[in-house]
């Protein structure tokens, strides 16, 4: 279940997307703060692109060893 919490790629995206939306909360008009919510979303997003991409390559790999 936390499987993804030990997850190099996890911390990796974590910490530019945490640090990014605090500054957005800080930063942006109020009318646009609940915009910031949509980062989360980017943030699973990029999270399992990376894993669908890296488990993709190494099945190439093994293929055509």
């Amino acid at each position: 279940m936390f499987k993804e919490f030990k997850d190099k790629r996890y911390w990796i995206l974590l910490l530019p997307f945490l640090i990014i939306g605090i500054l957005l909360i800080l930063y942006l008009p109020q009318n646009f703060k609940p915009f910031t919510i949509l980062l989360a979303l980017v943030f699973w997003i990029a999270y399992y692109t990376w894993i669908y991409l890296s488990k993709n390559n190494d099945v190439k790999a093994r293929r055509y060893k």
